[in-house]
């Protein structure tokens, strides 16, 4: 049953008026409340003080009489003194004489005669506290004794010179004190139950006045408002004649002046419409004759596209209207159809990756550029690839649906594939070309590597050849073989097991191709073939036409085997130099210092291909970008140093970059991580070249898994060597490698050219 608006109004008015007098009643007896509790405190204060001045004046008045009485030994007449002054006031509770032996003279109390000597121990007085009191003083304490509270007076009596005679005690009841609290109190409450009262006939009669007055305003509001509504409810069945009149001079007033001209608008609306139906069959005749002939025009670029388009809805089903080619792809469909099972007949791993970002996509939690971006690319079906474009389909801003625009990338990247295969042969015969001895143990080097990974079993020596081999892939320009590593990488980070020998198919099917192309092109010289230029054999020819010795023509043999160390420092500087542009970080300037050092290819090619682990690190960790630079105030131009040299039969390898230095902190925090130790500063230095530990935030195709440096130890270990890093922040750091040569020739691998050694 629905409530009045009269009713709610009377309502509503005695609410307000009950609760302001609740109010009024509340405020004014607390009010009251706290006038009394001030009263009150008032009037205690006053007993109090009343209190305090009587018994400070008796118990100083009777110390002065007792001083002679004591100093005679008057036993006497100080018990009838006390005993005196208890009988004539009734507030005494007790009194007390000790002498300052603590033997009482006198002790009299309100309740009982004391028998024995030692009764007044009963009043629990605190002896030390009298002893520390200053002469001439009184002391006041207020605590319970004898059943009762009472203000003890206490103070010593002296002589004439000041010396203590002993302590004089008067207990006060504070029955007075309680009985005014408690008078003041009654009258305090009589006082507000009467206020209370009063209050509460004024709320009462306030409240009926109200009632009677609210009911006759109720009154005067409602009756227009009635009208109102019966003229709404006959204008609803029809009467657009219907008008009403109010001069209640208010709202209300204006209310029904709006709602006739409201009426006036209405009919003449209704008028407009009817002229308006009578054309309204011919304009929808011709509205449908337009959307079929755009049907039809959006039918025909549908057919003849070479694009598939797609539209799915919010729940993920297909639309019927689609491009003649999606048909010719992927096969036809009809009826409700969700996209993601009508696309794994051609490629489940694609309708999987799609289910999965397009519930993203609907949830709405992550931004909606971010899923879109997420969603897979390349479909595949029947040996041709396909790229995929979404663009979502948005109404009031709320995505409504995901159109997909499909294009056959086939040819596309065949020729991208080619290309790249082109230029992956060019860039080995460049590498043949520029550095023969090297790029040749360079391929010896990692048909090595690689046949280790596919017959692999040890996951972390795979991750480390891998990531070994895909260094120097991209530093001799193989961009292919480079790519595919990386790819393999990815696939193994999570697992504890290497990759089978299905998994790495590609890659040596790749590596196939190279060495065939080579093999091709080399025939069967391959290292059978020694470069000499001119003036070897010409120092050679000379040394015999001089008479030199056996030994030193056999060295010059000998020496002929060895491969100078600037060609792989030469080869590192291209590839740093590379790196360096393609990260954007400038011109990188290289100074190479090889000193003369002569090497064995075969036996240092291992370590020249690791090598190539410290150079990336060092481009993508240690260098800063041209802006950084500038504002650290070195030269905005990169500059790196990379020098062999042979000390005290040491050989001794560096790569110094004059970078942001090496970040500590965070190979600490790596290594504790990893749960190796960091107390040391080898301990760091370990931690930094050991499996896993990397500073890097994400992992990128140069660096960020931690196997590089780690592929670096185990190589210098290999060969017995030693690391340092030098490192200070905002200045570079120098990764040295040291090994220990038992002999310097060059029948034993290492050895310093002429101009060198007179240098």
């Amino acid at each position: 049953m629905k409530t009045s608006l009269r009713v709610k109004l009377v309502r509503t008015m005695i609410a307000t008026l009950v609760v302001v007098s609740s109010a009024t009643l509340l405020v004014v007896a607390g009010m009251n409340y706290l006038s009394a509790q001030k009263t009150l405190k008032i009037i205690e204060g006053h007993i109090r003080e009343s209190i305090m001045h009587k018994g400070t004046g008796l118990v100083t008045n009777q110390a002065l009489g007792l001083r002679d009485l004591v100093m005679d030994n008057a036993f006497g007449d100080v018990a009838r003194l006390i005993e005196r002054t208890l009988r004539k006031d009734e507030q005494l509770v007790y009194g007390l004489f000790l002498d300052e032996n603590q033997k009482a003279w006198a002790y009299f109390t309100r309740q009982q005669t004391p028998k024995e000597p030692d009764d007044w121990k009963q009043l629990k007085i605190d002896l030390d506290r009298l002893k520390k009191q200053e002469k001439g003083v009184v002391s006041v304490d207020y605590r319970r004794v004898l059943g009762q509270s009472a203000f003890e007076f206490s103070m010593l009596v002296v002589d004439d010179k000041g010396a203590p005679l002993g302590g004089l005690y008067y207990g006060l009841s504070d029955g007075p004190l309680q009985l005014a609290l408690s008078e003041a109190g009654s009258d305090s409450r009589r006082s507000l139950f009467v206020t209370v009262g009063l209050l509460l006939l004024l709320g009462v009669v306030t409240i009926v006045l109200g009632v009677m007055r609210s009911r006759q305003a109720a009154a005067r509001i409602t009756q227009p408002v009635t009208d109102l509504t019966q003229a709404v409810n006959k204008l609803a069945s029809g009467n657009r004649e219907i008008r009403v009149e109010i001069k209640s001079g208010d709202e209300l007033e204006i209310l029904g002046g709006a709602f006739n001209h409201m009426a006036a608008e209405l009919k003449d609306s209704y008028e407009r419409l009817e002229n308006m139906n009578r054309t309204l069959e011919i304009k929808v005749q011709e509205r449908t004759r337009e959307l079929a002939e755009r049907n039809r025009d959006m039918r025909l670029v549908l057919d003849n596209v070479n694009q598939g388009f797609l539209t799915v809805s919010i729940a993920g089903k297909l639309a019927q209207e689609r491009s003649a080619i999606v048909d010719q792809w992927f096969g036809s469909y009809q009826g409700d159809v969700l996209f993601h099972e009508y696309i794994a007949q051609s490629d489940p791993v694609y309708a999987f990756s799609f289910r999965m970002g397009y519930e993203a996509l609907v949830e709405d939690v992550l931004p909606r550029e971010l899923c879109i971006e997420q969603m897979p690319a390349r479909l595949r079906r029947d040996n041709r690839e396909y790229r995929c474009s979404y663009f979502p389909i948005l109404q009031s801003d709320k995505l409504d649906g995901l159109l997909i625009v499909i294009n056959d990338v086939t040819a596309e990247l065949l020729h991208a594939r080619q290309e790249a295969e082109r230029t992956e042969i060019l860039a080995m015969f460049e590498a043949l070309t520029r550095d023969r001895t090297g790029f040749l143990n360079f391929m010896e080097e990692a048909e090595e590597i690689f046949r280790k990974q596919v017959n692999a079993d040890d996951v972390t020596l795979q991750k480390r050849g891998l990531h070994t081999l895909k260094g120097n892939a991209s530093m001799m320009g193989f961009g292919i073989i480079a790519n595919l590593c990386h790819e393999a990488e990815d696939e193994l980070a999570d697992r504890t097991l290497p990759l089978p020998k299905e998994a790495l198919t590609p890659l040596e099917n790749r590596w196939r191709v190279l060495n065939e192309t080579l093999r091709n092109f080399l025939g069967d010289k391959g290292h059978d073939v020694l470069e000499l230029s001119t003036k070897e054999i010409e120092k050679l020819e000379n040394e015999i036409r001089a008479g030199a010795p056996t030994t030193a023509i056999l060295d010059r043999l000998a020496s002929w085997w060895l491969e100078s160390a600037e060609l792989p420092l030469r080869r590192l500087a291209r590839y740093a130099v590379a790196l360096t542009s393609r990260l954007g970080k400038g011109d990188l300037q290289v100074e190479i210092a090889a000193n003369g050092v002569r090497l064995a290819p075969t036996a240092w090619a291992g370590f020249w291909t690791d090598l190539v682990h410290v150079v990336r690190n060092a481009v993508d960790h240690g260098l800063e970008p041209p802006d950084e630079r500038v504002n650290a105030g070195k030269d905005a131009r990169p500059k790196m140093r990379l020098s062999t040299a042979v000390v005290n039969r040491r050989l001794v390898v560096e790569i110094e970059d004059f970078g942001r230095g090496v970040n500590w902190s965070a190979i600490k925090a790596a290594a504790i991580q990893k749960g190796l130790p960091v107390e040391t500063e080898d301990d760091l230095v370990r931690a930094m070249f050991s499996s896993g530990v990397s500073t890097a935030t994400h992992v990128t195709t140069i660096s960020g898994r931690g196997e590089g440096l780690s592929a670096v130890r185990h190589q210098v270990e290999d060969l017995g060597g030693h690391i340092s890093v030098i490192s200070t922040p905002g200045k570079g750091t120098c990764f040295r490698f040291t090994f220990h040569l038992s002999e310097v020739g060059p029948r034993f691998g290492v050895d310093i050219s002429a101009e060198a050694c007179a240098a």
